[in-house]
């Protein structure tokens, strides 16, 4: 019995490496680290690629190419105005303004950084609002990871909620 199980699995595993490779979730995670000696927010948004380049395509009504190097600089543009809009964060209270560092591309997801600069030492309480993906899929999930003073918290936005609070 066992024996049947295992060529069955095999089999559907085989039929499955031959579809196109679509994921049935839609995740992203967003990364944030709290480098008190700089007083800096570094800040790392993880997505699929295909799901990225599909959202900025339909958003900027343009062919967009994340993965061959020849289009990097003209696709920076592109998710640097994706991001600002999407991605926000405010402190103890008060709204920071992030800086687009840059994207790159690796194996199946693209990762996104920014930085805040100017940011308290201490922080209590941190407000963001991070809405990625949303304007693709009414399932898009974004996990965040907030890290300061050693302490890490999390939470999961579940579209359409894209408004999150973590009290340290």
């Amino acid at each position: 019995m066992q024996t049947v199980f295992l060529v069955v699995g095999w089999l559907i595993s085989s039929f499955l490496g031959a579809l196109p490779k679509e994921h049935p979730f839609h995740v992203g995670v967003v990364e944030v680290n709290h480098n008190k000696v700089e007083r800096t927010l570094e800040i790392q948004c993880k997505m699929y690629t295909d799901d990225f380049e599909t959202t900025l395509s339909r958003l900027f009504k343009q062919k967009v190419d994340l993965i061959d190097p020849k289009f990097h600089d003209a696709m920076d543009s592109l998710v640097e105005k994706y991001l600002s809009g999407r991605v926000r964060f405010g402190i103890n209270g008060k709204g920071y303004k992030g800086n687009y560092l840059g994207f790159e591309h690796d194996k199946e997801a693209v990762y996104a950084f920014i930085e805040i600069p100017a940011v308290p030492n201490e922080i209590q309480e941190v407000q963001f609002d991070i809405s990625l993906l949303f304007d693709l899929y009414d399932d898009q999930i974004n996990l965040v990871h907030f890290t300061t003073n050693g302490q890490r918290k999390s939470t999961k936005l579940d579209y359409p909620q894209s408004k999150g609070t973590l009290t340290f």
